[in-house]
C-alpha cells in the first residue's frame, strides 16, 4: 500500500480485463492479484463460468485445450506437496514426475490437500503465488510456450502468464512430466 493507504496499480503491468485494484478486493483472488503486481509480472485476467476441469475451462473460455496448462499438487511418500504444470491437452506421468522430483512415489492430493497447500481451490490453482511454498515442476512441453492460460485463484477465472514468469518465481524445475 502506498502513504495514501490507496491500493497500487502499476499501469504497465496492468494488461488484465479486471483491473488490479478490483481484484485486489475479491476473495481468494487477493493474494494472486498482489503476488503478480506486487513482482511486476503482465499478466490478464478472464472470467468464465465456473469449471472444475481444463478441458471445461477450454469451452467456458473458448480458448484452446493446448493453451491452458493444469497445476496440479501431489504428496510425495513423506506427505510433502508438489506442484506439476502441464499443458491441459496431456496429462501427468507419476512416474515421470517421482523421476523429476527424486521421490519415491507420488499421489495426487485430495482437494482439501490442495487448498490448504496452495491457498486455491482446485480448478483454479495457479502456478505461482502459493499460501506455501512448495517445489514447483514444469513439463518442458510448457516451456516451449511463450504465454499459456493457468487457473486464475478460482474456478471462474483463468491468468495469462509468461511461462518464463512462472519458472522464474516458483523456481522450478523443468523436465520430461507428460504422458506420451
Amino acid at each position: 500500500m502506498s502513504s495514501t493507504d490507496e491500493p497500487y496499480c502499476p499501469e504497465a503491468y496492468c494488461k488484465s480485463r479486471l483491473c488490479c485494484v478490483e481484484l485486489l478486493a475479491v476473495g481468494s483472488l487477493m493474494n494472486l492479484a498482489a503476488f503478480l503486481v506486487s513482482n511486476k509480472l503482465e499478466f490478464e485476467f478472464m472470467e468464465k463460468r465456473a469449471t472444475h476441469h481444463a478441458a471445461e475451462a477450454a469451452e467456458a473460455s473458448g480458448l484452446p485445450l493446448s493453451g491452458i496448462v493444469k497445476s496440479l499438487v501431489f504428496i510425495n511418500q513423506d506427505a510433502r506437496p508438489l506442484l506439476a504444470v502441464v499443458l491441459a491437452d496431456t496429462d501427468v506421468s507419476r512416474h515421470k514426475l517421482e523421476r523429476c522430483s527424486g521421490s519415491k512415489s507420488v499421489r495426487l492430493a485430495s482437494d482439501v490437500a490442495a487448498r490448504a497447500t496452495t491457498g486455491y481451490p482446485t480448478g483454479g490453482v495457479p502456478p505461482v503465488g502459493h499460501k506455501k511454498r512448495i517445489p514447483v515442476y514444469i513439463d518442458q512441453r510448457v516451456i516451449q510456450c511463450d504465454y499459456v492460460w493457468c487457473g486464475g485463484g478460482a474456478r471462474s477465472k483463468l491468468v495469462k502468464l509468461k511461462t518464463a514468469d512462472i519458472a522464474r518465481l516458483t523456481a522450478a524445475t523443468v523436465g520430461d512430466l507428460a504422458t506420451d
